[in-house]
């Protein structure tokens, strides 16, 4: 044999979790705003760019930290969403141009906002401004 030690083999990478993700995400909402403000003002409102938020120190990858609570808002339920590759490639684009003057940091916070944007103009062009009452059982959207 030679006198050529073996070399150390990197540590294996975490699998990617998008439930994990989404929690982390809906951390990170938490921090950012204890309440939620409306739709108008999150517009109007900027909050300081990332760069000059307090940088988190993310954990080893050799040291797996320790497992956090379990912290959901409250009421919130989980849904699968299916883009075509171009609008998903649209909105990452969006969100890095724009993430120093609007302060979304995740692509779950920019879903969530242009969800509740796009609800609120249409209760106010088709409804009067009011949140639109809940379907009928047993009718299917």
């Amino acid at each position: 044999m030679s006198g050529i030690p073996e070399p150390t083999r990197p540590t294996p990478r975490r699998a990617r979790n998008t439930f994990a993700q989404a929690r982390e995400s809906l951390a990170a909402d938490d921090a950012i705003s204890a309440t939620p403000a409306p739709v108008a003002q999150q517009a109007a409102a900027t909050p300081a760019p990332v760069a000059q938020q307090a940088a988190a120190t993310p954990a080893s990858v050799a040291q797996p930290a320790a497992p956090a609570p379990k912290k959901r808002k409250v009421a919130t339920t989980d849904i699968l969403l299916s883009v075509s590759e171009e609008l998903k490639e649209r909105m990452v684009a969006t969100l890095e141009h724009t993430r120093p003057r609007t302060g979304i940091t995740s692509q779950q916070q920019f879903i969530r906002i242009a969800i509740e944007q796009l609800c609120k103009r249409l209760e106010s062009d088709f409804n009067n401004g009011e949140a639109f009452p809940p379907p009928a059982q047993g009718v299917n959207l």
